[in-house]
C-alpha cells in the first residue's frame, strides 16, 4: 500500500517497525506536508472573514502554493521509500564477473544519487514554506497565528532532517562535482535557517 494512503496510526507503527521504510526521509516529507497544511489552513480560515478584506488575494495565493507543496511532499514521502528499495536492489546485483561488477557499481552509484536527490527536493521545497508561514502569521486570521508559526517550525525541522539524509547518501557518491554542487546548494539554504524560524516565532512570543 502507498504510504500516504495508510491510516496515521499504521504509518507511525510502520515507522517504528523493523522495516527500514518509512524512515527519516519520509518523515521529513510528512513534517513538511503538515507545515504546508497549517499555512493553508490559516488561508482557508481567513477567506471571507470580516477585517481581512484587503488580504484575500494574498490568502488565495498562499492557499494555492501551500496546497501544491503539501501534495508534492506526500508524493516525496513515497518516493523516499521507493529509492531506498532501488538502492537495496542495486546492492543485490550479481558481482561474479568484471562486467557484472561494473554494472553493479554503476547501479549503486546511480541509486546513491537518486537517494540523495529525493530528500534534497524535500529540503529545498520545505524551505519555501517559510514565506508561506510568515505571510500566514502576519496577514492571516490572527486567531490562528500560532498555527502559522508552527508551519515555520515544521519547515525548519523538515529542511534539517531532509538534508541529513542527503549528506549520508553523498558520502557514498564518487562523483565529486555532484557532491560539491549539492553540498553548496544545501549550505546556501541552511544559512540563516535558524534566524528565519526565530523571526517568525517572534511575531507572537
Amino acid at each position: 500500500m502507498n504510504l500516504v494512503e495508510q491510516r496515521v496510526v499504521d504509518f507511525v507503527a510502520a515507522t517504528a517497525s523493523k522495516e527500514p521504510t518509512p524512515g527519516g526521509g519520509a518523515i521529513a516529507a510528512l513534517t513538511a506536508a503538515t507545515g504546508a497544511a497549517l499555512a493553508e489552513m490559516v488561508a482557508n480560515l481567513t477567506f471571507g472573514k470580516k477585517g481581512y478584506e484587503d488580504v484575500q488575494s494574498d490568502m488565495k495565493d498562499l492557499q494555492a502554493k501551500a496546497e501544491s507543496i503539501r501534495n508534492r511532499m506526500l508524493e516525496l514521502s513515497q518516493a523516499d521509500a521507493d529509492v531506498f528499495n532501488i538502492f537495496m536492489n542495486a546492492l543485490g546485483l550479481p558481482k561474479n564477473t568484471d562486467e557484472e561488477k561494473s554494472k553493479r557499481t554503476a547501479a549503486i552509484q546511480q541509486a546513491y544519487k537518486d537517494a540523495a536527490m529525493v530528500p534534497f527536493e524535500i529540503g529545498e521545497l520545505a524551505y519555501q514554506i517559510f514565506d508561506l508561514a510568515e505571510l500566514a502569521s502576519k496577514k492571516g486570521n490572527q486567531n490562528l497565528i500560532t498555527d502559522g508559526i508552527i508551519a515555520a517550525i515544521n519547515a525548519r525541522a523538515a529542511v534539517k532532517a531532509a538534508f541529513l539524509n542527503v549528506r549520508i547518501n553523498l558520502s557514498g557518491i564518487k562523483d565529486e562535482a555532484f557532491v560539491v554542487d549539492i553540498t553548496a546548494k544545501m549550505n546556501a539554504i541552511e544559512t540563516g535557517l535558524d534566524d528565519k524560524e526565530a523571526a517568525i516565532i517572534a511575531l507572537y512570543v
